[in-house]
């Protein structure tokens, strides 16, 4: 026998990850979204012989509380557990049996959908540990459909986003910079104009602000937005391959439609979902969420393609793989970057639609 890994319940999966793969040093063996427990999702981490298991499941927090929200009552103190690994779980079972040792047992023995054998003891102060013992091989999710990113990612429009901004502003009589701008690129239209009424203390409502921002923007788009021609090409490659493809976007779905259509790609992408048409933009997940719904493919088992930090943090909370071509590539990149599990450091320039549709391949999209 011997320590298997520790496993730690979380609140925010996101977040705890990022800290242990940021600071620790930790990487990815796989994740897992179970079946037997509904909401419950895992991420196994490794670092050297050390293993790590975190576990993130629905624990009562109130309704529409963010992501970080403790929940209420006495699961504010998650059941952590300790696993150790012996050669036959059943064997070791059947010997606790014949010690009179079975009431220390609070589950199992039982196969888990990652493909373990698992049995669960209580230690006397209330401590999980686990006995287990792989029986299956760890659990893969192949690509199936690639979700896309629109502004940034696809077509090279955030400088008419910047001259759209630039514009609606200069008409309240304030001066808007590309500084300015950086804080927004790659969230949802609608949370910058709320953001913009409230520092600017504008005379107009955020849903004001964002038709007549979407009225200068598609002015300008339509008479020239270019598709970066290697994203065009991996698009191609996907399609050519037949996974289903979508868009997801922080813009509005009159100016995805026109986008789309006057850059030709609205053939290619018959599905796209607007941060509009959810609860939430990113980086909260809901956009890419509806895009996998819609196209009938588990988020586990989506790519999404993302420029910015917030769209890697919304696909990541989606619990999708994430290519990440950053279009800001200031070093230090923005740590959301650091959970893409394919990274184009460079940014727009340095991608290549071959290399990106081989790491497909061979996770067997």
């Amino acid at each position: 026998m011997r320590i298997d890994h520790v496993g730690l319940e979380v609140l925010d999966l996101y977040a705890v990850e990022l800290f242990y793969r940021r600071v620790l040093g930790f990487e990815p063996v796989y994740r897992y979204v179970s079946r037997r427990t509904p909401g419950l999702r895992t991420v196994l981490l490794r670092r050297g012989d050390a293993l790590l298991e975190l576990l993130e499941r629905p624990r009562g927090r109130p309704p529409g509380a963010g992501p970080g929200a403790k929940p209420g009552g006495s699961t504010d103190d998650p059941p952590h557990h300790l696993a150790l690994r012996v050669a036959d779980v059943d064997a070791a079972h059947r010997d606790l049996e014949a010690r009179g040792c079975v009431a220390a047992v609070v589950d199992g023995p039982r196969t888990t959908g990652d493909g373990c054998r698992e049995l669960t003891l209580r230690d006397p102060e209330g401590n999980l540990v686990e006995l287990t013992a792989r029986v299956a091989p760890a659990p893969s999710h192949p690509v199936r459909a690639v979700i896309f990113d629109l502004d940034g990612t696809l077509i090279d429009s955030e400088e008419n986003y910047f001259l759209a901004d630039e514009r609606l502003l200069a008409g309240y009589g304030v001066t808007f910079t590309r500084e300015q701008k950086r804080r927004y690129i790659g969230g949802g239209n609608r949370d910058m104009m709320v953001d913009l009424v409230r520092r600017f203390a504008l005379p107009a409502t955020p849903d004001e602000l964002m038709a007549r921002k979407n009225a200068i923007y598609l002015g300008l788009a339509e008479m020239a937005t270019p598709v970066f021609g290697e994203m065009r090409r991996f698009l191609g490659l996907v399609r050519d391959a037949g996974l289903p493809v979508a868009v997801a976007s922080g813009s509005s779905p009159e100016v995805i439609e026109r986008l789309l259509r006057a850059t030709g790609l609205a053939g290619l992408l018959p599905v796209a979902v607007s941060a509009e048409e959810v609860a939430y933009g990113k980086p909260r997940p809901d956009v890419y969420l509806e895009a996998a719904r819609r196209l009938g493919v588990a988020p586990v088992e989506c790519l999404a393609v993302e420029d910015a930090a917030p769209g890697v943090e919304a696909a990541c909370r989606a619990f999708m793989r994430c290519l990440g071509v950053p279009f800001l590539c200031d070093q230090p990149l923005a740590e959301p970057f650091h959970l893409a599990d394919l990274l184009f450091e460079g940014g727009p320039s340095t991608f290549d639609a071959d290399v990106a549709w081989r790491w497909v391949e061979g996770l067997g999209g």
